[in-house]
């Protein structure tokens, strides 16, 4: 998803690789691969993203958001090329009660959030020049998202039950795309926020996309806690976005990406 969206904001000299291509987890092939690519800019956007999984397969998590970040960073180092690694607003533990800036201290919930916390600090410590995006509700081209999810329960059932009581900052990531493409522009090194303007819900983003889709269903708002799951969510990761807008880059409202991802999709 956010790939293809890579691909498309950097243009016909951009060039992409996925599972296909190489095995994340072979340090040489890795290497190999890049080497022949022979890059001047890599965007890590490969990660295991299945949270409930990576609370149950610490393996599963380890591979792509640890280990093979760590791959990435060591092969751009003998390269000598620039590096963008994609990381997560769950490095923090949700309990603040306001938007998370660069500065605060990381603090995972959970696993998933762990071994993405464990890939930032191995990327900077094998290139410390290297560009680390921590991004929040990701969605855009492709299944499995959140609004993706919201669409598929509203055309099962007259009414869902949604928290309102677990906060992000919703992301398109054409919009990402975009903005890590500015970043790296203007040549800034280490961690960045970037995520969709404002802060939202579950149910406010379930809200908002029927609405947008113009579906006649209701969203009820309820407690986090009426969905358990293996993996523990944080109840609030919104993003404080100020160190990016400083350098001129600052990404639209969260409803103002979900208008135009449903509208690109063809939905509203």
């Amino acid at each position: 998803m956010l790939g293809r969206a890579c691909l498309q904001a950097f243009g016909p000299d951009a060039s992409g690789c996925g599972r296909g291509d190489f095995d994340i987890a072979d340090r040489a092939g890795v290497l190999a691969h890049l080497s022949r690519l022979s890059p001047g800019l890599i965007v890590n956007c490969a990660a295991a993203t299945d949270v409930d999984r990576c609370e149950l397969d610490h393996g599963y998590a380890d591979t792509a958001n640890a280990v093979g970040a760590s791959h990435v960073a060591e092969a751009a180092a003998i390269l000598g090329a620039r590096l963008v690694h994609i990381s997560t607003d769950f490095v923090f533990g949700g309990r603040e009660g306001r938007p998370y800036r660069e500065t605060d201290e990381p603090s995972p919930l959970n696993y998933y959030g762990l071994s993405k916390l464990k890939g930032e600090r191995a990327v900077l410590a094998a290139l410390p020049s290297a560009l680390v995006v921590r991004a929040s509700w990701l969605y855009g081209d492709g299944p499995g998202h959140f609004p993706a999810r919201v669409l598929s329960w509203a055309s099962e059932r007259s009414e869902i039950r949604m928290a309102a009581d677990q906060f992000g900052s919703p992301t398109f990531a054409e919009d990402l795309a975009r903005g890590i493409r500015a970043l790296v522009a203007t040549g800034v090194q280490g961690v960045f926020h970037l995520a969709g303007s404002g802060c939202a819900s579950r149910y406010d983003v379930a809200w908002e996309t029927l609405a947008l889709a113009k579906l006649n269903v209701t969203v009820v708002p309820v407690s986090a806690s009426e969905f358990p799951s293996p993996a523990p969510r944080p109840a609030n990761t919104c993003l404080d976005c100020t160190k990016a807008a400083g350098l001129g880059v600052d990404l639209p409202p969260w409803r103002d990406g979900l208008a135009r991802y449903l509208r690109t999709s063809g939905i509203s």
